[in-house]
């Protein structure tokens, strides 16, 4: 490899690697702000959890209409995935299980997309039809933005367009640890309940509600305020885990561009040493000729 061309791949390098650098700095920049709003709305949303837990009997008899088991012919799956790429594994490790959740929901009955994402909406465009999507909103998403999806699934669900609704996600547990997490939205399990208070910090006391007027009326005011909260929690974590999962990529490609351009300079300085050492040799080639 002759120098000119090792010092221009020196030179590319170098560039990729102050790219690589800036982006793992805004990256973690913004999952610090995102966490930081995850973290601040999920007392709320646990406290709410921890009341429909301690009505474990009226949500056994399945007293509120978003307990109703009925006749499954229609499903619908919100995927969240996210607008842009550079994010790992990210992107690919939600849409699999998303895929997979789909086709064992297949075998029940019909199961529409909702994509919720850039990166989603691409990779269902090509094989399924979409009629709703959500995507375009950028670094952080405002309860106001998630309120909207939410009600779209509210309303779904109490029109019986669906029977079923899950929802599929990436579950922020810490900056080196993020699992994708398919859950059943609609009707609304006790096992959903449960799963989102695992790791809840707080006292957790059971306590007996009289419902007045009547438990089908506190539930159906209570659960959908719930699941406005839950999928702001959910898409808050999906939404950090985005930003946690570039940081890590963009942290491990400036550690490889590190590494290269070690490698480069060494193939530099020997290409150098060897084009002294041939310039020295045709010195003294040229010194004995003419001595």
């Amino acid at each position: 490899m002759e120098l000119k061309e090792v010092k221009a791949k020196i030179g590319s390098v170098k560039n990729i690697s102050d790219i690589t650098g800036a982006l793992e700095t805004f990256s973690a920049l913004k999952m610090k702000k995102t966490q930081k709003r995850f973290s601040k709305s999920k007392p709320f949303a646990e406290e709410m959890a921890k009341m429909l837990n301690n009505m474990k009997k009226a949500l056994r008899e399945g007293k509120s209409v978003f307990l109703e088991e009925r006749p499954v012919t229609d499903m619908l799956v919100c995927v969240i995935a996210s607008d842009r790429g550079f994010c790992g594994s990210f992107n690919s490790n939600a849409l699999r299980l998303a895929d997979k959740t789909i086709t064992e929901l297949r075998k029940e009955g019909n199961v529409e997309i909702l994509p919720i994402g850039k990166k989603t909406v691409s990779h269902y465009l090509k094989n399924e039809k979409i009629r709703y999507s959500f995507s375009g909103v950028g670094d952080y998403w405002r309860f106001s933005q998630t309120k909207e999806i939410s009600d779209f699934l509210i309303s779904s669900f109490l029109s019986n367009k669906y029977q079923k609704i899950y929802i599929v996600y990436t579950h922020f547990y810490s900056s080196f640890i993020q699992k994708p997490t398919a859950i059943q939205l609609f009707p609304v399990r006790n096992e959903t309940i449960e799963e989102f208070l695992q790791g809840s910090t707080g006292e957790d006391v059971n306590k007996e509600y009289i419902l007045e007027p009547s438990p089908e009326v506190i539930l159906d005011e209570i659960i959908p305020v719930f699941v406005q909260y839950l999928i702001y929690q959910f898409i808050l974590s999906a939404n950090t885990s985005e930003h946690s999962a570039r940081m890590m990529a963009m942290r491990n490609a400036s550690d490889n561009a590190k590494g290269l351009l070690e490698n480069l300079r060494l193939a530099y300085n020997k290409a150098r040493q060897a084009q002294i050492t041939s310039e020295v040799s045709e010195i003294s080639s040229t010194k004995e000729a003419m001595g």
